[in-house]
């Protein structure tokens, strides 16, 4: 499991899941490096927003857990049961949900 996180987010000891490019696609570092202050500080002069790190280390406020998501989608979608097409897209962005979170 990774998670890209805003790099005001990043942690010394994170592991970096991705490697990390410069604007240009310069290689900054490689993934599997354990991240420090002075390379999220390095990152960060350099305009680096987001980095992807191994696992799920941060509950970020605009993230839910899945199922809170379903719960949400079923409300939105519970007034138009009749109609197929809502329901194909309701069940496309179901699988979707699902497939982000590895289920």
């Amino acid at each position: 499991m990774k998670q890209k996180i805003p790099l005001s987010y990043a942690q010394p000891g994170m592991i970096l899941a991705e490697e990390v490019s410069d604007d240009k696609g310069r290689v900054l570092c490689g993934p599997e490096t354990e991240l420090t202050q002075s390379l999220i500080e390095k990152f960060s002069s350099m305009g680096i927003k987001f980095v992807m790190v191994k696992g799920h280390p941060v509950d970020l406020p605009w993230e839910k857990p899945l199922e809170e998501e379903l719960k949400e989608i079923e409300e939105r979608f519970s007034k138009v049961k009749s109609d197929e097409r809502l329901m194909a897209l309701k069940r496309l962005i179901v699988d979707y949900l699902k497939s982000k979170q590895g289920q």
